[in-house]
């Protein structure tokens, strides 16, 4: 997978996915597509 996959983000969780460095909150409503950052996130760590 390349970085096409983070097209599917808008800006905020494209920053989210993309912050490698110290520990990390992800905080937000119902329905915001935590789960899609949170997997994108393995996978651009994992293609890192």
């Amino acid at each position: 997978m390349d970085k096409d996959f983070l097209k599917d983000l808008n800006f905020d969780q494209q920053k989210a996915v993309i912050k490698t460095d110290g520990p990390m909150i992800i905080l937000a409503g119902a329905g915001s597509d935590k789960t899609r950052v949170l997997t994108y996130k393995v996978i651009y760590l994992i293609n890192a």
